[in-house]
């Protein structure tokens, strides 16, 4: 029997799409593996379709399968994310609540929703696309493998009872795949940082630090030596802070450089921090803090021109 791929339409359910996933997911839930798609509510489907880019499988007009594929989550507002910087990466998209119902299974509708999400990731210039599943759960592990997927880490998930494999494929076979060390991965490990930081996971903060990490701060003068010390200083910073993330690009010497704003009580401060590898850890940084301030009197339009512009910040 055929079936057509479409996007979710607002006409759907998401009460019935959640009930398919449900049925789809059960026998993962038999084996004790507690994928959210198990039990999830409507609300938590609308969150995960709102999300990203959600399609539908249809056959004699029932939804029988459905997938959603992403680009790269937002760090801050998706705090599972913060765990794996695969899902960071401006490079990578990652599909996720697949799900097709039990009776239709077998007949290349799952196969035929990843193949859509390729394309669309294809199409929105990401170089590859990723997803997730149990480590125990053997059998998608090898139907993911056969697909081009290929395991690249693992990571623990707040609140499952097993650990996660990730699975990445290359789109392009003339480009060479993503890699852990490559600049765009050490970029995604910076913007997980600062979420970390924004969030006060000093633990997060200190595994993201060889222990023999060194930070310079010139404009003070100070160093702080060792990831427990850099992580205290910022753990006892006095409260009321808030950061916000500029700019995060990687530097033609490995490194990655970082421009911050910082909001407390009323005053703004700027970070331009450069970040050193030693694999998946930062070893080395140099953050220049600036306190935002008004120009001195001798800097106005009457002595430099209609070019002088006063107000601008970085966007």
């Amino acid at each position: 029997m055929t079936f057509a791929l479409r996007p979710l339409q607002s006409s759907d359910s998401l009460e019935a799409l959640t009930a398919l996933l449900h049925r789809a997911y059960a026998r993962l839930g038999a084996l004790d593996l507690n994928y959210t798609a198990v039990d999830q509510s409507i609300e938590t489907t609308a969150r995960r379709v709102a999300g990203g880019h959600c399609l539908v499988a249809e056959r004699d007009g029932q939804v029988v399968g459905t997938v959603t594929v992403n680009g790269p989550l937002d760090a801050d507002a998706t705090p599972d994310a913060r765990a794996c910087a695969w899902y960071l990466r401006r490079d990578v998209a990652h599909l996720h609540q697949l799900g097709v119902e039990p009776a239709a299974q077998g007949q290349g509708i799952g196969n035929a929703l990843i193949a859509a999400c390729e394309g669309w990731a294809r199409e929105h210039g990401y170089r590859a696309i990723g997803l997730d599943t149990a480590l125990p759960a053997d059998h998608l592990r090898r139907r993911y493998a056969a697909l081009g997927y290929a395991e690249v880490g693992d990571v623990q998930w707040s609140g499952k009872r097993y650990r996660t494999v990730i699975m990445v494929k290359p789109l392009d076979v003339g480009l060479a795949p993503p890699t852990l060390d490559d600049s765009e991965h050490r970029c995604a490990l910076v913007r997980a940082l600062w979420a970390h930081v924004q969030a006060r996971d000093w633990a997060a903060m200190r595994a993201a630090f060889t222990a023999d990490a060194v930070m310079h701060w010139p404009v003070t003068a100070e160093r702080f030596e060792g990831a427990d010390t850099i992580v205290r200083v910022n753990a006892e910073y006095p409260e009321g802070w808030t950061i916000a993330v500029k700019a995060v690009d990687a530097l033609a010497d490995g490194r990655v450089h970082t421009l911050v704003e910082v909001l407390q009580d009323g005053v703004t401060y700027f970070n331009n921090a450069r970040c050193g590898f030693r694999g998946e850890q930062i070893a080395q940084a140099t953050e220049h803090w600036a306190t935002a301030e008004p120009p001195p009197s001798w800097r106005n339009v009457a002595n430099l021109g209609p070019g002088y512009r006063h107000g601008y910040r970085h966007g």
